[in-house]
């Protein structure tokens, strides 16, 4: 196992084309994006233990084989929500991602387009819902954080709308934050504070800073310039500690659902009495 790490790790990680797994796009990425970034993507909040817990139990899943059968025309195509899709996977909303690497969301709802599968963009993306609507020529998803700003979260359902995403996307689990205690380790900003510690991530990275010289964007582009008093970094670090609404419940679903008018799906739901 040490040896084959150290020939992963080799891998040179500007050539996709040397990539055989997931895990080889894992350490490519790692040698590449600064520590505060990359912690941001591949860590979980306070002790990790549901971050771990996902990787631990999909391992232990397996398939049953059934031999003995014509498997000439097999395929994993399949539908999501009525979308006719590669495979029923997503590409799942995930924070910060035009800071792994430049305009970071609209490469990967480019990637996800040509191949054929559905790219969900987050809330608190670098790239705006424009950006991305702008730079594709499919619907992408949108994932929506509700707000105590109603008229904030009413603007993003209306910009979804016009950017014509074919699905909103929910999420109902995170009405508190949870503390992200490697993210406090590495002063996570963005655009990153000017601190020694700093510094030395982005010295440390010289491709990424070259790259990133080509962003479009280096704020959140949802939110900077469309909610109320947010016009930079700083206040935008204000905003959000205080904006996620604890008071979440059905009845704002109900009311999300009459301002989308459309597809609507619920990301977070684990018990069986919620999803009745």
């Amino acid at each position: 196992q040490a040896q084959n790490s150290r020939n992963n790790m080799r891998l040179p990680w500007r050539n996709l084309e040397y990539a055989t797994c997931v895990e080889d796009l894992r350490i490519m990425a790692k040698a590449f994006v600064p520590k505060p970034f990359y912690d941001y993507v591949d860590t979980g909040s306070w002790s990790e233990s549901t971050y771990r817990s996902n990787e631990e139990e999909f391992a232990r899943m397996l398939l049953k084989q059934k031999v003995l059968v014509d498997i000439s025309n097999r395929s994993v195509r399949s539908t999501m929500i009525g979308q006719d899709v590669a495979m029923p996977v997503a590409l799942a909303p995930c924070g910060f991602g035009g800071m792994q690497c430049s305009n970071g969301e609209i490469k990967a709802a480019l990637a996800a387009e040509k191949f054929g599968v559905p790219f969900i963009l987050s809330t608190m993306s670098i790239n705006s819902i424009e950006d991305v609507a702008e730079r594709t020529t499919k619907p992408f998803w949108f994932q929506l954080y509700v707000m105590k700003d109603r008229d904030f979260v009413g603007g993003l359902i209306d910009r979804a709308k016009a950017a014509k995403c074919s699905a909103l996307v929910l999420t109902a689990d995170l009405q508190v934050l949870g503390q992200r205690h490697k993210d406090i380790k590495n002063g996570l900003s963005a655009p990153p504070k000017p601190t020694l510690q700093s510094a030395l991530h982005l010295l440390c990275r010289p491709w990424w800073c070259l790259d990133m010289l080509r962003s479009k964007r280096f704020t959140f582009g949802n939110i900077v310039g469309h909610a109320k008093s947010v016009t930079n970094m700083a206040s935008l670090s204000a905003w959000t500690a205080e904006q996620f609404d604890p008071s979440l419940s059905w009845r704002d679903v109900e009311w999300i659902k009459g301002r989308w008018g459309g597809k609507l799906i619920i990301k977070g739901i684990m018990a069986p009495d919620d999803a009745r």
